[in-house]
């Protein structure tokens, strides 16, 4: 029992010493005083941080409001920017359509003159020959004068083409001339 007793008195020291210690490290009323202070500051800087959050938050969604706002101007402005574009393909093929049904007008009506000319000058020949055939005129001295005449004519032909360079552009069909009409 003595060993008993004395293991008894040990566990009780024991004891005794683990409650002294855990006094002595139990906060005094100025430390728990002090760490009350500090959870209380660190309440105030949680709610203020809280707040920022919030107000982020509020700009985040702001942001969000104004950009889908922006994203659907985008998306107006360019489908009226591809509508623009369409409508000036369709004007621009439009003139470009009408301008190449001008200038083949303008070929034909100029290539059907000419073939008019080139009639004329063909019936005036014709009226001529048969005119000198009928009045006894000698054909060989009126040929020489047709052949100066005709070199006369490329030579003033030459001149017009050089003054007037816009004919030179236009593409004319050759008409030869088997292609007139002779009524």
């Amino acid at each position: 029992m003595a060993v008993a007793n004395a293991k008894a008195m040990e566990a009780s020291n024991e004891y005794a010493a683990l409650m002294e210690g855990r006094l002595a490290n139990f906060p005094s009323k100025e430390e728990i005083a002090g760490h009350f202070l500090t959870i209380q500051q660190l309440r105030g800087e949680l709610e203020v941080a809280r707040e920022a959050e919030r107000q982020r938050e509020a700009e985040i969604e702001e942001s969000k409001r104004k950009l889908a706002a922006a994203e659907a101007g985008k998306v107006a402005i360019q489908s009226d920017l591809d509508s623009m574009k369409e409508k000036h393909r369709r004007e621009i093929e439009g003139r470009d359509r009408q301008a190449r049904k001008d200038r083949y007008l303008a070929r034909l009506s100029l290539a059907r003159e000419y073939d008019g000319i080139h009639f004329q000058e063909v019936r005036a020949r014709i009226e001529a020959l048969t005119e000198y055939n009928e009045g006894g005129f000698e054909l060989k001295a009126e040929l020489e004068r047709l052949k100066d005449l005709e070199i006369s004519l490329e030579v003033d032909y030459g001149l017009a083409s050089v003054s007037d360079p816009s004919l030179s552009r236009l593409d004319l069909p050759e008409i030869f001339v088997d292609s007139v009409n002779q009524d």
